[in-house]
């Protein structure tokens, strides 16, 4: 394993190709502004004096400093001689935003592209790129959005596709997640996924690691950065390319080798590393990794207000392999003890566990949930709300005090606890929804927008511990 963490926090950054008014100032010159970075900024363009304040030089060259980090954002066709120049600077990495390279598939580009990585490998300078957004890293100050979260985390994320990069880190932030650092790592053709995962298995900060994958120029590289990597974190893989159009897609985006998907999965399922779907299951995945201990099987109980959802609710774990076992009659005269037949009918206490227009009396809810939690043959709890009505209903208070409860009960809850949240999607009621989520989130209680995707992450989640075992 090669040592790159000088990669993350280099005393010394060059933007090269920046100007008052273009995309290179927007991602990368002005957030390395705003995050507060340590070292030295330095725009490069020969045409001007001054952006954003700073100093700008005709080339790094004129820079009277060391740089150790340089962000290429001009044309293709300039690259070659700007790489000599960094060798001549003595700069330890270049991250190349240019694109145009083996990703279009002509002989021009990969030539092009085979001639930079041959000037930087002569040299000494180490390329994130071309064709990527390049690096996120809060504790160092370095960022190519404005609007990521400048705290950090321990989740990592590892991506073949700058856009995914962006939108990733986007969803995480809404739903609470902090990143110890995002690689946008494109074409590979220097520093690839390999370089990366095997740092990643040994990076203090980072706990958990999500990964976009395309494809690999070196399967057996892989498979042993990834097995050595599962031994110490948790891994979250989406992988790109799977039909044969997105074979095809991945050909022109990245120049990679997308592979089949039966190897992919045999691969995967092995190592104990869990697949998902789109970004938006990356996130869930992540936010189960991070707030959850490990179950100790595959048993939830249900528990929440509505008849059909419950039913619902069921059939979804069910069908992703779950396990809703019935309550034995000593657990259902306890349930009943708390919410008498005769004082509600409309309730349930099988599993799911209805508790029907009650379920809003707090102390009925908080009884119930406990003596539910207490039950030694579930493994894990699901709690299913609403604040589909909330606001034009009045209930928002009812939510809000149900919310608080179920923060206050988990405390002394020992076993996994999961929310969902259901929203009817009127507009009105968004900022409310967000309110709820972030405060269980806040409190370590994954939250999900529908029981199909809390379903899906828990048996991926349970999966992955048992594999482990």
């Amino acid at each position: 394993m090669q040592n790159i963490e000088y990669i993350f926090n280099p005393r010394s950054i060059a933007v090269v190709g920046v100007s008052e008014s273009n995309f290179a100032k927007l991602a990368f010159l002005d957030p390395l502004i705003e995050f507060k970075y340590k070292g030295e900024i330095y725009p490069i363009n020969p045409k001007v004096k001054e952006i954003s304040g700073l100093k700008a030089y005709a080339s790094i060259l004129d820079v009277p400093g060391p740089v150790d980090h340089v962000i290429c954002c001009i044309k293709a066709s300039l690259t070659p001689q700007l790489m000599r120049e960094c060798v001549i600077k003595g700069v330890k990495s270049i991250h190349l935003f240019t694109s145009g390279f083996s990703e279009t598939g002509e002989e021009k580009g990969i030539r092009l592209e085979r001639e930079i990585v041959d000037i930087a490998r002569e040299g000494g300078v180490r390329i994130i790129g071309p064709n990527c957004m390049g690096i996120y890293c809060p504790r160092s100050g370095i960022s190519f959005d404005n609007s990521f979260p400048k705290e950090e985390g321990d989740v990592a994320f590892l991506s073949q596709s700058g856009g995914n990069s962006v939108e990733l880190v986007q969803l995480g932030s809404v739903r609470d997640l902090r990143f110890s650092k995002v690689i946008s790592f494109g074409n590979a053709s220097d520093l690839n996924e390999c370089d990366f995962i095997e740092y990643l298995a040994h990076d203090p900060q980072t706990n958990i690691i999500l990964i976009y994958l395309e494809g690999t120029k070196d399967g057996k590289r892989l498979i042993n950065a990834l097995k050595e990597a599962a031994k110490r974190k948790f891994i979250i893989i989406l992988k790109g390319g799977v039909s044969d159009a997105g074979r095809r897609a991945v050909a022109s985006h990245t120049g990679a080798l997308a592979g089949d998907r039966s190897i992919w999965n045999a691969f995967f399922d092995q190592l104990g590393i869990v697949q998902a779907q789109d970004l938006e299951e990356l996130v869930d995945m992540a936010l189960a990794f991070k707030h959850l201990k490990s179950p100790k099987g595959k048993r939830v109980g249900i528990i929440g207000v509505g008849g059909g959802f419950g039913v619902l609710a069921t059939d979804n774990c069910e069908n992703e392999g779950l396990s809703v076992p019935s309550l034995p009659d000593k657990m259902k005269k306890k349930l009943r003890e708390i919410v008498p037949e005769e004082v509600d009918p409309g309730t349930s206490v099988r599993n799911p566990v209805d508790l029907s227009t009650s379920g809003w009396n707090l102390d009925i809810f908080s009884r119930a949930l406990k003596t539910l939690a207490d039950y030694e043959g579930i493994d894990f709890l699901f709690v299913y709300t609403t604040v589909a009505f909330g606001l034009y209903r009045g209930t928002n208070v009812m939510v809000d005090m149900l919310i608080d409860t179920i923060i206050e009960e988990k405390k002394s809850i020992d076993k996994p606890l999961v929310v969902v949240v259901r929203s009817s999607g009127d507009p009105e009621v968004a900022p409310f929804v967000h309110d709820v989520q972030e405060r269980l989130l806040k409190a370590g209680i994954p939250v999900y927008p529908s029981t199909i995707r809390a379903a899906r992450v828990m048996s991926r989640f349970i999966w992955s511990f048992l594999k482990r075992r």
